[in-house]
């Protein structure tokens, strides 16, 4: 599931001018997306019984907030996991990851913040005695490490399997304590809020308006009632489908605003009319 900063960046590229910095944090976003859905695959290879969650957001009242990955719980044992997926060689410092010119907090700073509250939250909720565990999990296969010490907290690509080995040595049932601590976990995660800051102003009237490609999100410069080519993919697709990507973004980027079959036209740059789209809308 794609964070909402990054659906509200997705749905405004192209159609605002984003910043050098805005693209590179609308890449880093989209490069942790898909190291999530990497690590979603790998999990799913897991012979344990397991419960797997994910995208966990939460405000203590006795501690800061916790922004988890993923929450595995296996056995009697809950491993938070933040999932990173660097690409190239980096050099490691307690501090730092460094590469080139670039530099990246190192992430166990961040995941042992996470763990103590994690763990505060869990005192909060009545699960004081829960064994927690806490992971920093390289999907990247490219990916290196120079001089990183030995840390069984730190997953790199070479590891992954080993650590699924191990996994899968916990061949009894996730016990009853923690499938219980699990529902208590998802009702009390709330919905992450955007990171306003790195999101840009926008209004309706000054954006690009025009009707994308559902495979490349290039706009589209001609399309017929029922079909569309991209000229910059050579996708071919249903003009309703790309209508309905228009409007989830619009919907996305506008939600107080109104929608009508002549408002929606518009943000499709007229390729459509407003009679076509008001009929898609109506059965959206």
């Amino acid at each position: 599931m794609k964070s909402k900063t990054l659906e509200l960046l997705e749905a405004m590229d192209g159609r605002i001018l984003l910043n050098d910095n805005q693209k590179r944090y609308v890449w880093n976003l989209q490069c942790g997306y898909r190291g999530e859905c990497e690590f979603v695959q790998l999990m799913e290879s897991l012979r344990s019984p397991h419960i797997l969650l994910r995208d966990l957001y939460f405000e203590p009242k006795f501690s800061g907030q916790i922004q988890i990955d993923f929450l595995l719980l296996v056995g009697n044992t809950v491993i938070i996991y933040e999932v990173k997926n660097y690409s190239g060689m980096w050099q490691h410092s307690e501090e730092m990851y460094r590469q080139s010119g670039m530099e990246r907090a190192n992430p166990l700073i961040q995941l042992a913040r996470t763990k103590n509250n994690f763990k505060a939250l869990l005192r909060e909720l009545g699960y004081p005695q829960a064994n927690v565990d806490a992971v920093v999990f390289h999907v990247g296969s490219t990916f290196t490490l120079l001089g990183a010490p030995e840390n069984r907290n730190v997953i790199l690509p070479t590891q992954i399997q080993d650590h699924l080995t191990k996994l899968n040595h916990y061949q009894y049932a996730v016990s009853d304590t923690l499938m219980d601590l699990a529902s208590l976990l998802e009702g009390a995660a709330l919905p992450a809020p955007p990171f306003l800051k790195m999101i840009p102003k926008y209004q309706f009237e000054s954006m690009k308006k025009g009707l994308r490609c559902c495979k490349c999100r290039c706009f589209v410069v001609r399309s017929s009632q029922r079909l569309y080519k991209c000229q910059a993919c050579g996708h071919k697709g249903y003009s309703g489908d790309a209508v309905r990507t228009a409007l989830t973004d619009y919907r996305l980027l506008f939600p107080e605003r109104l929608i009508s079959g002549a408002i929606l036209a518009e943000w499709c740059g007229g390729l459509l009319s407003a009679s076509q789209c008001r009929r898609i809308l109506q059965r959206s």
